[in-house]
């Protein structure tokens, strides 16, 4: 394979994998509370943790990537952290007395595993297809992460229905142990150094580059307006499931839905992508931000049944969850090549991820004095907030 086919390839199977280990832990909830002396709100904190760890230490990564050139061990790496975390989230069904323990300790292992591909994944992408043309890519490779948010849950809880959490759990961790040793050798070859050797104009001076180049104004505005919109989403990704599994008090039934629903992202984030490449990374998050907002009310006030939940939520994922080709999109009109694994981890770090994280605590202290429909309706008016922010967003960079 060439060298651009392969770093999609090989980018698109990392992102497949940690982005479907992302929704396993949500799914994981709803076993986990049926644990005789596990509460809800204690499991709840648990996201929270290994979303703050992945969004501050992604801000190191990028940093550390950007003057290191290791992205093809640091893509590897977070894979097996993403493993062995899985690994941990065994033991708490094994040794329930510990059980929050190993929550605990699992969560850190996936933060630090979770922190990784996003900066690295769109940096590679970035550098192999170029800047100007790598939004439409990055929403090939992004589609890849929403298949795996698709599929990980649904057959988590089929493999749970059949032989047991545990060991379907088993299966999952050796997964990733064989997908970063693919990883690894796949990506090989990625250098960025290699494709520094260009035009003098071109040319980019590897190791530190000075903060101030990619902490731009625009960054700043960025995050916030990501951070605002996170605190909402994360907390529709977290307990969606649960919400759900609630109504129907069927696994089978929340895990088709969550399953059916994130496959719209799979040709939703190519097609967003594209609508970055061709009008602007401004354009296509006003898009996206108006849809999350108009289709989750929908859900909420709307839903009555099985077929119009399934309709409406796979609406509201199509929108929701395209924020690897539009935000890192936008991010690579902006900002320059030296520094953007530092940019993209501040706006997924800080903004996508930190931001998630503070929403995911915010709904939990909620959650100890109203339920969770008045909760959702509460956090969705962050999501509000951060769309009437997004006309203050410059459109993309001209050059």
């Amino acid at each position: 394979m060439s060298e651009r086919l392969n770093s999609l390839v090989f980018t698109s199977l990392s992102h497949f994998s940690v982005d479907g280990n992302f929704l396993l832990f949500p799914v994981l909830i709803t076993y986990y509370i049926e644990i005789h002396g596990i509460s809800l709100i204690v499991v709840g904190l648990m996201p929270v943790l290994y979303n703050l760890i992945s969004g501050f230490l992604g801000v190191f990564v990028g940093r550390y990537a950007d003057m290191m050139d290791r992205d093809t061990f640091l893509l590897s790496f977070a894979l097996l952290m993403n493993g062995l975390s899985i690994f941990v989230f065994i033991i708490p069904f094994i040794f329930i007395s510990q059980a929050y323990l190993f929550m605990i300790i699992g969560s850190v292992i996936l933060g630090v595993g979770q922190s990784i591909y996003h900066p690295i994944g769109a940096t590679i992408l970035s550098y192999t297809f170029g800047q100007k043309n790598s939004a439409s890519y990055l929403g090939i490779n992004g589609s890849f992460g929403s298949l795996g948010r698709s599929l990980f849950p649904v057959i988590i809880v089929f493999l749970a229905a059949f032989i047991g959490i545990k060991f379907g759990l088993v299966l999952f961790a050796v997964y990733f142990l064989a997908a970063a040793l693919a990883v690894y050798l796949g990506l090989r070859f990625f250098r960025r150094e290699k494709y520094n050797r260009g035009s003098p104009a071109d040319k980019v001076k590897a190791g530190p580059v000075e903060p101030e180049n990619a902490m731009t104004s625009f960054i700043v505005l960025l995050v916030v307006i990501v951070f605002l919109r996170s605190m909402f989403i994360s907390v529709s990704t977290t307990y969606i499931p649960t919400y759900l599994d609630g109504i129907f008090k069927s696994k089978e039934l929340m895990g088709i839905i969550v399953s059916v629903a994130f496959l719209s992202a799979v040709i939703g984030q190519p097609f967003f992508g594209y609508l970055t490449s061709r009008f602007g990374g401004k354009f296509t998050i006003v898009v996206t931000s108006i849809g999350l907002v108009a289709f989750f009310i929908i859900f909420l006030f709307l839903s009555h049944s099985f077929i119009i939940i399934l309709i409406v939520f796979t609406i509201f994922a199509l929108f929701t969850y395209t924020g690897f080709p539009v935000l890192l999109g936008y991010v690579s009109q902006v900002v320059p090549k030296q520094n953007l694994s530092k940019a993209n981890s501040l706006v997924w770090g800080i903004g996508n991820t930190v931001g998630g994280s503070i929403g995911l605590l915010l709904f939990d202290g909620l959650l100890v004095f109203r339920n969770m429909f008045d909760s959702f309706i509460i956090m969705l008016l962050f999501a509000v907030v951060s769309t009437f922010l997004l006309v203050f967003l410059p459109k993309r960079n001209s050059g």
